[in-house]
């Protein structure tokens, strides 16, 4: 039995879809499959767990997933805590959708940190990119 944590944002985009389909794609019986959104505190963020479950259970039907809302600063942090508190066996996020000059404009001011990075480095278990 393993744990798949799989984290979106809401509302839904096309990269929630795809990593909520890769998570259900590697799950199997008595797997657990949790879908993590994380309301940034900084943008004022306010959804229910079952505001999240209402969403994705519109757009896939009833699947077998359990589903938490973090609130937090840090995505990373938030990510890498409920990972652990869940027990995590495997983590699947969105790939950034930045341009080019943005992500390198943020990495030279420091603005946004490489979320991938900070994941491999701080989580205890595999880390999926879904593209």
């Amino acid at each position: 039995m393993s744990t798949t944590l799989v984290t979106v944002r809401y509302p839904l985009t096309a990269d929630s879809h795809r990593t909520i389909e890769r998570g259900l794609a590697g799950h199997a019986d008595g797997d657990s499959l949790i879908v993590l959104h994380v309301s940034l505190l900084q943008n004022g963020d306010r959804i229910s767990r079952g505001t999240l479950q209402a969403a994705v259970e519109a757009e896939f039907g009833e699947i077998p997933a359990h589903y938490v809302v973090r609130r937090g600063y840090v995505l990373e942090e938030a990510i890498v805590d409920e990972a652990a508190r869940q027990n995590a066996d495997h983590v699947l996020v969105g790939k950034s959708k930045r341009g080019r000059l943005r992500r390198w404009l943020g990495r030279l001011l420091g603005l946004y940190p490489d979320i991938e990075a900070e994941l491999t480095k701080n989580l205890n278990t595999k880390l999926e990119i879904v593209d």
